[in-house]
């Protein structure tokens, strides 16, 4: 398949790699040269790897010329720009980038019976260069949101708190929980970590994204004793990189006239949540600042 691929950054080159491995063809529209999007004459389907505050306003003219789009996350930045999105859809193929949604590890997860989830813990943290742009929450949660949705379905934040260890303007690490789940996400961390745990009233799942590994626990309290029980760990070896899985999900869309299962209700899912937590910051929340 020939695809256009607007941006080649960082990410935008990681997915330009990833198409030439599952055979398909691609023009590039390199937003840092001076291209843009009126620069596509062709009707191929495209990609969006560019900076997030660009992704609504390029989506918005890219469906309004009839493309197929691929955006990666978070796919706009409210949910008003979402919904005008959603209107002018149509028959469209749209998709957004919410990758952990087509690891294979996912499914593996949802395969393993550990009974009835009880809570699920998600933490995305890094050393990581300060976005002026944008904040932990955009940058990062929304993968984090995503996982805990597929896992429990709506969720509602009801609590939320923002650190600012540097001063600067946006928050460097968010933290925000409701029933039965929690979320921490932090640009300002000497370790990197991408980690969700999942317990359930039969047993636990820890899935370390950076190792590819999902961690099966049958950990039990019996008779007041915590008992370990030693776990059973499946490591990632798949033909596949999960942005291959991805890419290739909505290359199958396109071909199959098929809605993706990351579409348009999925981003604007994501981007209430994330309304939500924007709320509570700003009426309930107190900032960790530096001492002068």
């Amino acid at each position: 398949m020939k695809i256009n691929l607007v941006g080649a950054g960082y990410w935008g080159s990681k997915v330009d790699q990833s198409l030439k491995k599952l055979g398909c063809e691609t023009t590039i529209i390199d937003i840092k040269n001076g291209q843009t999007i009126a620069d596509i004459d062709n009707s191929n389907p495209v990609i969006l790897a560019t900076p997030l505050w660009q992704h609504y306003e390029q989506t918005v003219q890219l469906l309004q010329r009839g493309f197929d789009v691929y955006v990666e996350k978070p796919m706009a930045e409210t949910v008003k720009q979402l919904e005008h999105i959603a209107r002018i859809a149509d028959d469209h193929i749209l998709m957004v980038g919410h990758i952990f949604i087509h690891h294979p590890q996912m499914e593996k997860i949802k395969n393993i019976d550990i009974g009835e989830i009880i809570h699920v813990s998600s933490e995305r943290s890094n050393w990581g260069i300060y976005q002026t742009k944008t904040d932990p929450l955009l940058s990062l949660a929304v993968h984090d949101i995503s996982i805990v949705q597929e896992l429990l379905g709506t969720i509602k934040p009801t609590v939320a708190r923002q650190f600012n260890y540097t001063g600067q303007t946006n928050p460097d690490r968010v933290w925000f929980s409701g029933e039965r789940f929690d979320i921490d996400v932090s640009w300002y961390s000497p370790t990197r970590i991408r980690r969700t745990t999942i317990l359930g009233t039969e047993g636990q799942i820890v899935w370390d994204q950076d190792q590819n590994t999902v961690t099966h626990y049958l950990n039990r309290i019996t008779n007041n004793r915590a008992i370990a029980v030693s776990p059973t760990v499946y490591i990632y070896d798949y033909d596949k990189s999960p942005l291959e899985y991805e890419l290739e999900h909505f290359i199958n869309c396109v071909e199959n006239r098929k809605k993706p299962s990351t579409d348009i209700k999925s981003a604007l899912s994501v981007a209430k949540t994330i309304d939500q937590i924007h709320k509570l910051l700003t009426l309930n929340s107190f900032q960790y600042l530096p001492s002068k």
